[in-house]
Order: structure tokens, then C-alpha cells, then sequence
């Protein structure tokens, strides 16, 4: 779809991301003459555009939507220049300083998300962003497009998934939470907590085995910092944090 023009002003360079709901596109403004993001549903949906939308600093700034008459529906959204943390990994763990920032950010991000009354259900490595400013969440829940009539409650990232959202429980804030837990222990060691070789191996060794202590693989965090990440990890939702702002407070003194 290079070199297509949507709703007559954003002409579409070059795919960046994609997913089962949409694909994203560089794209030139040809109004403005800026570069933006334009994330194009990959299937005729019905799609209103939001009325209010809120915002965060760690949330990747949304500028508006649409519907083109032959291509459907589409959502505008800043440029961002950088990495996921999946893309960052790849290279080897966060030092200190630098999984430090990624918690905080992306802790005061789902915060930000809950207190507007949010829950994610999806949090995984793809959908955290470094840019020049910090880490952004790129994937918000309430500009969604209509989810395909076939997605069920293992739509997501299988090495993030809270266990009960494996065992078919609706996501919530604990299960959130769980997710970062995931990704704190990713960014610390290059691990996830749960491995195996298919979804279905790692599925099992989320709901049987408690995960190896990240104190074990990173020498370099303080115990105190280990043991909050791994109350991220607990099996049993109630011996979580219970809110995205108790686990900052926590943060604050480990």
C-alpha cells in the first residue's frame, strides 16, 4: 500500500508495525507536510471516532481518526523514533539506570490508564516504546477497533498473560499488573518468567510452576528491587499489588 493516499491527505510510505487488528504506516501530512503514523484497521470494522481522548506523557499522543471511503477505518498518531523494549532486548538486558527508567515510565503509564478507568488485557514487549522523550505505550485500549468476532480471551501475548486470563477470566487491573511483572523480569535478565517451546508448554509452566527468582539471574538488582518485581509474579491475584499506584509508592523505597 506504499504511495497510497488515505482520506485524500495522509500519503503511506512504509509499514512499521502490524498486528491481527491493524497495520501502521509512515506517512507523510499532506497538509501539514509532517510526518505521522497512520494505523490502518486491517478489516472493514464499524468505528467511531472518539468525541475526548485522554492523554499521558507516556502514552503515544493520538491526533485523530477516520474512515476512508476505500481503504476504512484509520487512526492518526505521532512519529516515534526508536525501539520496543522486544526490539531493545534483543541486543541483551536494561542495565540498571536504564530498567530503571523503563519501570517507572511504564508503571506510571498503567497507572495513568487505570485511573481513567482503563484495563489493558495486553501488555507485552511490543507495545512499549522507547523514543527520545521515554517510554511510550503505543497500543491504548480505548481506540481499539472492533475486535474480530473470533478473538478470545488468549488474544494476547502468551508470555505476558496473567494466569486467569489463561484460564478464561476477564482481564483486570491485577492482571495487568502481572504483565509488567513480566516485562520488568524481561528487561532485567532477557528471560521471560515462563519458557517453552510452544504456547501451549508455556501456558503450562505459568499455571503449574512458580517462575525461577530473578534474583537468580540478576545479580545486579537489589534484593529488595528482585522481590518487587516478583510480587508482580504471585499465582494468586490477591497477593499482587493491588493497584498500579501501590506498586509505585513501593517502588519508591526498594
Amino acid at each position: 500500500m506504499q504511495n497510497t493516499l488515505i482520506d485524500g491527505r495522509y500519503l503511506l510510505q512504509e509499514v512499521i508495525g502490524s498486528g491481527g487488528e491493524a497495520r501502521v504506516f509512515r506517512a507523510q501530512d499532506k497538509i501539514t507536510r509532517n510526518a505521522v503514523a497512520v494505523r490502518l484497521a486491517r478489516k472493514p470494522v464499524t468505528y467511531t471516532v472518539p468525541d475526548a481522548v485522554p492523554s499521558h506523557s507516556n502514552w503515544v499522543h493520538f491526533h485523530h481518526g477516520g474512515v476512508d471511503p476505500q481503504h476504512g477505518a484509520y487512526q492518526i498518531f505521532e512519529l516515534l523514533e526508536g525501539s520496543t523494549l522486544d526490539a531493545a532486548i534483543k541486543s541483551g538486558p536494561l542495565n540498571p539506570e536504564a530498567w530503571r527508567l523503563f519501570v517507572e515510565q511504564s508503571l506510571d503509564a498503567v497507572k495513568a490508564l487505570h485511573d481513567a478507568g482503563w484495563i489493558h488485557g495486553d501488555l507485552n514487549a511490543g507495545n512499549f516504546f522507547l523514543a527520545n522523550t521515554g517510554w511510550k505505550l503505543l497500543e491504548l485500549p480505548f481506540l481499539r477497533f472492533d475486535p474480530p468476532p473470533n478473538r478470545t480471551a488468549l488474544f494476547g501475548s502468551i508470555h505476558t498473560l496473567a494466569p486467569e486470563q489463561i484460564d478464561g477470566a476477564a482481564a483486570d487491573i491485577r492482571s495487568d499488573l502481572y504483565s509488567l511483572g513480566c516485562l520488568y523480569y524481561y528487561a532485567a535478565c532477557g528471560e521471560f518468567p515462563h519458557t517453552g517451546a510452544t504456547t501451549q508448554e508455556i501456558a503450562v509452566q505459568r499455571l503449574c510452576f512458580a517462575p525461577v527468582p530473578l534474583i537468580e539471574k540478576t545479580p545486579h538488582l537489589t534484593t529488595a528491587l528482585n522481590a518487587w518485581v516478583m510480587q508482580f509474579l504471585a499465582r494468586n491475584p490477591q497477593d499482587r499489588f493491588p493497584s498500579a499506584a501501590a506498586a509505585r509508592q513501593l517502588l519508591g523505597v526498594a
